[in-house]
């Protein structure tokens, strides 16, 4: 039996909730007396004084017979069997006068209406409306819809109002730090098969707000208790119970109107966590004031991170602390971003703390939190990107709406997919280019000797006196063994040789991909600022036929 059970049964026995204190300190403090309980207790000595001659009039509470008196408590389980004691007694003496009483009670009632009769009554006390509440829970067979404040929750919760639902439970009420906690355990306690339970959250900002009960669409309780704090143990509150059908579905009309404009009590719980209004979509012009906000919502990030940014973004993110500072550990951090030879070393850097996929879109910047918090970025002005430039911020969108969200998320986690993974790409900067020419028109015996003349073991092949292509020795012994081609009449521009695409200032890998799959080449040789970069080629092994897709890896051949 818990704490709480034991005040319920003290509660049962009349005491009041200042009388039910006193006890339960003198049952955790041992003997005291008045003024030590009365100082410990922050209470006013003369009520103090009168409290305790109360519960010693009422037998929970003995004095000594010292100078000054102090008090000790009748035992509990002395208490709790006088009252099982007492309620037999009771129940046999009604057993015993059922029959005179009901034949009393005919004698004296007229007949039966044959029609349902409306009724109501005025249940008066706070504790009485509770018990009749708790009563209504109990017996409902198909629902219960509630509308509470939120100080009301805390006390209907105290008096175990909704420990009882079988069915399901809607409440409709002011979800507050205050009752934060209750609302988490409420959800908690009702699981499939157990009862079901929803709650909305409503702002209500009213000192006496009417709030009402309605069991199985046959009964309901209204009731208006006070909503100051220091008022909360206050007894003198009244209720109206009703079971006209009229009223009944008048005030179950009233509910589901507030209930479509409530806010699901999820969305309310991450708005208190997170500082963030619910169902929020702004602009937010100001550069400054949109990184705060990004800083907040990543630090109340519980599961996942996803973005997509543009290549440039890769760089800005290895720099920035902003995600290593903010993500608690645990949560999941995905980036999206155009790999090229401009930014793979910053992926790479950053794949050791988190996950990073190639996409070839460049015109998107967006980032996605734990599926509910949106914020899309602006690309920036022409040469405005600075080496601190996380995210271009000015008029930087935010939303929290669920369906604004709901299909940029699937579309983010599709890009994911279809995305290629980092371990896929590597890079060999700095490579020379050839320094030994051959004319495409030359013959293959020409370009054999010319190898050997000058030991070297790749050639530059050239059309027009520009660079088209690179043959090496390997690839050349190739071509002449396996093709058995004649080395004397086969010219140097039926060879398969390895194209050769110069990338202008600006350009990234993935204009050389696109320009590979145009020509049809599996294999290509990439220079940039006059430097051979890198060979990028086509890897299909392990695809299937109908899912084709090109995955690029640049290496050092």
């Amino acid at each position: 039996m818990s704490e709480r059970d034991v005040t319920k049964f003290l509660q049962a026995l009349a005491l009041s909730n200042r009388e039910i204190q006193i006890y339960m300190f003198l049952a955790k403090s041992g003997v005291q007396s008045i003024s030590f309980a009365a100082k410990r207790l922050k209470m006013e000595r003369v009520q103090a004084y009168r409290t305790f001659r109360k519960l010693q009039e009422k037998g929970f509470i003995e004095a000594t017979i010292e100078r000054p008196t102090r008090f000790a408590i009748i035992p509990f389980e002395t208490l709790l069997d006088s009252f099982i004691e007492s309620r037999k007694s009771e129940v046999a003496s009604l057993g015993q006068e059922r029959e005179k009483l009901l034949s009393s009670w005919r004698d004296v009632s007229g007949p039966e209406s044959e029609y349902t009769v409306a009724k109501f009554s005025i249940i008066a006390g706070k504790k009485k409306i509770h018990l009749k509440m708790l009563s209504m829970v109990k017996e409902s067979q198909k629902s219960v819809a509630a509308l509470t404040t939120g100080y009301g929750l805390v006390q209907e919760d105290l008096s175990g109002v909704f420990d009882s639902v079988g069915h399901q439970l809607r409440i409709i009420t002011e979800i507050l730090p205050e009752n934060l906690k209750i609302i988490e355990q409420l959800d908690k306690r009702f699981t499939p098969g157990n009862g079901d339970i929803e709650i909305r959250h409503m702002n209500m900002n009213f000192k006496l707000f009417p709030r009402f009960l309605i069991k199985d669409d046959e009964e309901a309780i209204l009731y208006a208790l006070s909503e100051d704090e220091a008022a909360m143990l206050k007894l003198e509150d009244e209720g109206l119970w009703i079971n006209d059908k009229m009223f009944i579905s008048i005030l179950k009309s009233f509910f589901a109107q507030m209930w479509l404009t409530a806010v699901d009590a999820p969305q309310r719980i991450d708005e208190l966590r997170t500082g963030i209004p619910a169902g929020e979509t702004i602009v937010i012009k100001d550069a400054e004031e949109a990184l705060a906000k990004v800083e907040k919502v990543l630090g109340s990030a519980q599961e996942d991170v996803i973005a997509i940014t543009s290549s440039q973004g890769i760089n800005s993110i290895a720099e920035s602390e902003l995600f290593s500072k903010h993500l608690k550990k645990g949560v999941k951090c995905r980036f999206m971003a155009p790999l090229d030879l401009d930014n793979l070393e910053a992926a790479q850097k950053l794949s050791t703390k988190f996950e990073i996929k190639h996409v070839p879109i460049n015109f998107l910047t967006m980032m996605l939190i734990d599926g509910k918090h949106l914020f899309m970025f602006k690309s920036p002005p022409v040469n405005d990107w600075t080496s601190e430039a996380l995210f271009y911020m000015e008029d930087t969108f935010y939303t929290n709406d669920p369906k604004s969200i709901e299909k940029v998320s699937e579309m983010l986690n599709d890009a994911w997919k279809r995305g290629m993974e980092i371990s896929q790409i590597t890079a060999q900067p700095g490579m020379k280019l050839p320094t030994i020419e051959v004319t495409n028109a030359e013959t293959v015996f020409k370009l054999a000797d010319l190898m050997l003349k000058n030991n070297v073991d790749s050639v530059l092949i050239t059309d027009n006196r520009k660079p088209i292509g690179i043959i090496t020795d390997r690839e050349l012994l190739k071509e002449i063994t396996e093709n058995q081609k004649d080395p004397v009449k086969t010219l140097t521009k039926d060879l398969d040789y390895t194209p050769l695409i110069t990338l202008d200032e600006g350009e990234s890998v993935t204009n050389a991909l696109k320009t590979m799959r145009e020509k049809g080449s599996s294999r290509i040789a990439v220079v940039k600022n006059g430097q051979l970069v890198g060979m990028l080629t086509e890897d299909l092994s392990g695809v299937k036929e109908k899912d084709v897709a090109v995955k690029p890896r640049v290496s050092k051949k």
